[in-house]
């Protein structure tokens, strides 16, 4: 489900944010400059008090996420991943926020060896889980993220 492709794109999509928070800053912070070093001050204050916030708005809004999913990716290519045997009960919906970060589906599954009923998460930007209740798959997970799906 995930390859070096995907991380590749998020890197990308995380550094093009990152040039536009800081870019939206300097080009605020320039004119503020030059106009603190005129009599009306205030004028150069409040062109960085509106650079300042708006990177803020920029970043919040676009690059928290986007930073999220590029950690979330990367903890999954680099780290351990298990197995699960199961049968699917319940399938959400509709996405649901969680780790205040990501959307993510919740996927009830029924451990064949533990007969411990799990709640696995599919990741929204994958689109909708291919998934039928009732049937069997095997799960790779990491932690409680799936990271591959099979029959």
């Amino acid at each position: 489900m995930y390859n070096e492709t995907d991380y590749i794109e998020v890197r990308e999509q995380r550094k093009k944010i990152m040039l536009l928070t800081a870019g939206i800053f300097l080009a605020f912070l320039i004119p503020a400059i030059a106009f603190l070093l005129r009599k009306p001050q205030w004028i150069g204050a409040t062109f960085l008090s509106v650079g300042v916030c708006l990177a803020i708005f920029v970043w919040g809004v676009y690059g928290t996420p986007i930073y999220s999913y590029h950690r979330f990716i990367r903890d999954i290519m680099e780290g351990r991943t298990r197995e699960l045997k199961g049968r699917v009960m319940q399938v959400a919906e509709r996405p649901i926020y969680k780790d205040n970060r990501l959307l993510y589906y919740e996927i009830v599954v029924m451990d064949m060896e533990d007969e411990v009923e799990r709640v696995v998460l599919y990741d929204n930007n994958k689109g909708e889980p291919p998934l039928e209740v009732g049937r069997s798959y095997t799960f790779g997970i990491h932690q409680n993220f799936i990271v591959q799906i099979s029959k």
